[in-house]
């Protein structure tokens, strides 16, 4: 019977958890230094406000006559490119244009082209109080998934339910207090604060499991942003509804490893833990590997033959799935070990002794 991966295979993961840290870092500070060169993302109409107009033609045209029929219109410091090939046109303008926009767009440009079919694909206009609404309820909904994982990690591989939502529940009431007593808050700086707090909640409380977790999404998300920056993206409600899809597939990909190491910790008692997480690892390899490549060729079809329309949130799909794969193997599990061994020398180290202490006792009897 085939098997893609060898079932006896030991590839040390473990290892090289410092080297591929160091490689996640690097990326991760790569793709923050673009967005800040780039004086932040490239907010789609759907968080920056505005008016966008799809336009194809019959033949393939020329930016400078469009460019000259917003002109005409008073919108000439719009931003104007190509859309797929060179008949389809979008316009995009900061302003908010009135409803007849698509209708105006049309007329001016038969004006300028008369030679040329014009038709009006689609219209989107986005207030700015919109806007803001929009930018402000994706970053809750990124940050209520992240808390929901991190109850559910904590309750189901610890057994601290209570603990769990009891935090969560707390980080719910005072994000929301704080919404309400100070209006104008960014939501960026809350959500960020929000997480560092859940973080460290989670070092105090002992929810190694969920913080192995939340820092593997935390990678996934910051590598999957700077991407978008650095090949110049934009970032809109589809893209937020990618991220999401990415936490999910990502988790889905750690709580397989985490349910094997689980396993293990009961029937292989006399190997270290260390050994038990490289063994976990490598025994759900062949699963992982199948899952990401069968996924991946969906996601490849989206991006070369799916259009422009979702060009993007499949761009999304294809960083997330990759670097999600990469992040259960390289970075969640190994942090089992690097963080209570190294950092807190809790519940590694207790495990290990609470195991080998139990062997003894057998041995004796």
């Amino acid at each position: 019977m085939f098997q893609l991966i060898p079932p006896d295979c030991h590839i040390d993961f473990v290892g090289k958890i410092k080297l591929c840290v160091a490689l996640s870092l690097a990326v991760i500070l790569v793709g923050l230094g673009s967005i800040v060169l780039h004086g932040g993302l490239k907010a789609g109409i759907d968080f920056s406000g505005g008016t966008l107009v799809q336009v194809r033609f019959g033949e393939p045209v020329e930016l400078g006559p469009v460019r000259a029929a917003l002109a005409e219109l008073g919108l000439g410091k719009g931003i104007v490119q190509h859309f797929g090939d060179r008949r389809e046109v979008l316009i995009r303008v900061a302003q908010v244009a009135g409803e007849d926009i698509g209708t105006q767009v049309q007329q001016a440009l038969k004006r300028q082209l008369p030679q040329q079919s014009v038709e009006v694909r689609r219209v989107e206009v986005v207030g700015p109080q919109v806007s803001e609404e929009l930018r402000r309820q994706a970053l809750f909904a990124i940050f209520y998934a992240i808390l929901g994982i991190v109850i559910y990690i904590s309750g189901r591989f610890e057994a601290k339910w209570f603990v769990a939502i009891g935090l969560a529940v707390a980080l719910f009431v005072v994000t929301y207090a704080i919404t309400q007593w100070f209006p104008g808050v960014s939501p960026t700086v809350l959500i960020v604060v929000a997480l560092v707090i859940t973080v460290l909640f989670s070092l105090v409380l002992q929810l190694r499991y969920a913080l192995a977790a939340i820092v593997a999404l935390f990678h996934d998300v910051l590598i999957t942003v700077g991407f978008f920056s650095l090949f110049d993206r934009e970032f809109n409600l589809p893209i937020v509804a990618a991220l999401l899809t990415i936490i999910g597939y990502s988790l889905n990909d750690t709580i397989i490893v985490f349910d094997r190491i689980r396993e293990n910790l009961h029937s292989q008692r006399r190997e270290s833990f260390p050994a038990l997480v490289n063994l976990s690892i490598n025994q759900t390899l062949s699963r992982t590997l199948l899952t990401s490549g069968t996924t991946l060729i969906v996601v490849l079809a989206l991006f070369f033959l799916g259009g422009e329309v979702i060009h993007d949130f499949a761009f999304a799909l294809l960083v997330g799935i990759v670097v999600g794969t990469y992040s259960s193997i390289y970075i969640a599990s190994p942090l089992l070990i690097y963080w209570p061994e190294r950092a807190l020398g809790g519940p590694g180290r207790r495990l290990g002794k609470v195991l080998s202490s139990k062997a003894s006792r057998s041995s004796r009897a």
